[in-house]
């Protein structure tokens, strides 16, 4: 198997409604589609979603620089099955630094593409199926104000929902918290986002009025770099720390780990640079005790949503998927349309999407031509 053709798709498909949290707000999903076809037809395909205040990277960093380099050192490569394919993945891997969201689209396209050649389910890389699919965890973000707090509940209790997370940021945290918990009850236990916004002193404090909420975590209390600060909010309020925006790389998850940051790690497929790289920070958490949960990015599409459902599925540890289902909330259309399970990651886009929602002609890499022998 040769990489023939690398197509990279820049689109843009607006939200229903605006998201928002303590730091950003956004209205629209902005994706690069990644479709990759071999010599012999095969076509896979994967999905880079940049955030800079994650990795660094950005839709241009990616279009320009990250994609292009990797076309470069996979074009005149050959491979004849599955292992050669995960070894060259893993080795690429090693070279990628922060780049992880042009990774994870890279690698799901790779294995997406791979696997309908040589027969087997991107899945197996991480080995046989854990268990079941998980559960949704859904979260309650500023886009939904106040007022309307307690309709919104009441909808998400009638629908069954149990892993719930609250953003917090706002001066009124204490009166949201109260209409939520009055909800759902005392006897269900909420996480809690604050997205980096809170100093380690400001996050004590209001942890410490929290203390008539059931509160199971706090996610980021404070800024990425301050794993003194983070490492204090843990030992000082007794919540269970969520490290996130301060997770990306394994270099990452070893310093939240040496400063005895973090309870619990947050993976998601594109900060942290997709199947191999998020095993790799899950073997890490298991190997220091540390407990992982797993999410998505909002503004993902389908093909990312996909990977985040079968990595729930093959490895071992997480109660609930965050985000699982959200783009039929979420996005106006997506790209992709269920099908059955099936080689590679078994997603198919559906059929003139890519040039609906274009933001720009794609960009074409081709193969060289060989030289017959």
């Amino acid at each position: 198997m040769r990489v023939s053709s690398v197509t990279a798709h820049r689109v843009r498909i607006p939200f229903k409604a605006v998201f928002a949290h303590a730091l950003h707000s956004r209205r629209v999903a902005e994706p690069i589609v990644l479709v990759i076809e071999s010599e012999s037809g095969h076509i896979g395909v994967g999905e880079v979603l940049p955030r800079s205040y994650l990795t660094g990277e950005t839709l241009e960093s990616a279009s320009q620089k990250e994609i292009p380099a990797l076309v470069r050192r996979w074009f005149g490569s050959s491979f004849e099955g599955c292992s050669e394919v995960v070894d060259a993945l893993r080795e690429e891997l090693q070279f990628t630094g922060r780049a992880l969201a042009t990774f994870a689209g890279w690698e799901l396209a790779v294995l997406d593409m791979a696997g309908k050649a040589f027969g087997f389910a991107a899945g197996d890389v991480m080995g046989p199926a854990a268990g079941r699919d998980l559960e949704p965890g859904v979260v309650i973000d500023f886009g939904v104000p106040t007022h309307g707090l307690e309709k919104h509940c009441m909808l998400l209790r009638l629908a069954g929902r149990r892993h719930v997370k609250v953003k917090v940021g706002l001066d009124d945290d204490l009166h949201r918290l109260t209409v939520v918990q009055d909800v759902f009850g005392v006897d269900h236990a909420l996480r809690l986002d604050a997205n980096g916004v809170w100093t380690a002193d400001y996050a004590i404090e209001m942890l410490k009025q929290m203390r008539r909420f059931n509160i199971r975590s706090i996610e980021q209390p404070v800024p990425p770099r301050d794993l003194a600060g983070m490492r204090r909010v843990r030992e000082e309020s007794g919540v269970p720390v969520v490290a996130d925006e301060s997770l990306c790389t394994l270099d990452d998850g070893q310093r939240l780990i040496a400063a005895h940051a973090a309870d619990i790690f947050n993976i998601r497929m594109a900060k942290c640079g997709g199947f191999l790289a998020c095993l790799r920070l899950v073997k890490l958490a298991n190997e220091a005790g540390l407990g992982c949960q797993l999410g998505t990015l909002v503004g993902e599409t389908g093909i990312l949503s996909r990977a985040a459902e079968i990595f729930g599925r093959r490895v071992e540890g997480f109660e609930f998927l965050e985000g699982k289902g959200q783009n039929k909330l979420l996005l106006v259309k997506d790209i992709v349309e269920p099908v059955p399970p099936r080689e590679g990651l078994g997603v198919a886009i559906a059929s003139n999407s890519l040039d609906h929602w274009a933001v720009c002609t794609p960009t074409v890499f081709k193969a060289p031509q060989r030289r017959p022998i």
